[in-house]
């Protein structure tokens, strides 16, 4: 019997020997070559609502998201301004946000036009923005619209 026992350490020693470089790959110092992807979406924590929206429409106390093809926000209006953030964009492209003198959104000359975030400029991921109600117009707006011109 004290022979059999004495391969089962040979054999151990052989298997480790043989698993030793494949586990030597596995470490993390040896991924570092790598780029890192993140495959994060971002949870819907507001109403997902369509682009452009009538204000008339939202619903009362809610934190809105905007899903658009080059940037995803969220934002919370107060029927006065607009506090928000940005959860993904494309820094290629601007974002744009336009108070709608009319419920479809349809360009009127009494549109207010304001500009979130410039092409490659701040606010990017995690940027907060603010738009305040325009107080000097004489008049009030029915819709909201965020874009992003090519």
């Amino acid at each position: 019997m004290p022979n059999k026992s004495r391969p089962l350490p040979l054999k151990q020693a052989l298997i480790i020997i043989c698993l030793l470089p494949a586990l030597l790959n596995i470490f993390p110092s040896s991924l570092s070559a790598f780029e890192r992807v993140s495959l994060k979406t971002h949870p819907e924590t507001g109403v997902v609502v369509s682009n452009p929206m009538e204000i008339a429409k939202l619903p009362d106390r809610k934190t809105y998201q905007v899903n658009h093809e080059a940037f995803t926000l969220q934002f919370f209006f107060n029927e006065k301004d607009i506090f928000g953030i940005i959860l993904k964009r494309n820094k290629r492209l601007p974002i744009h946000f336009r108070w709608c003198l009319f419920r479809t959104c349809e360009e009127s000359q009494h549109d207010y036009k304001k500009v979130i975030a410039e092409a490659f400029n701040p606010p990017f991921e995690q940027g907060f923005f603010s738009i305040p109600h325009p107080f000097y117009l004489p008049y009030g707006f029915q819709g909201i619209e965020f874009s992003s011109p090519d």
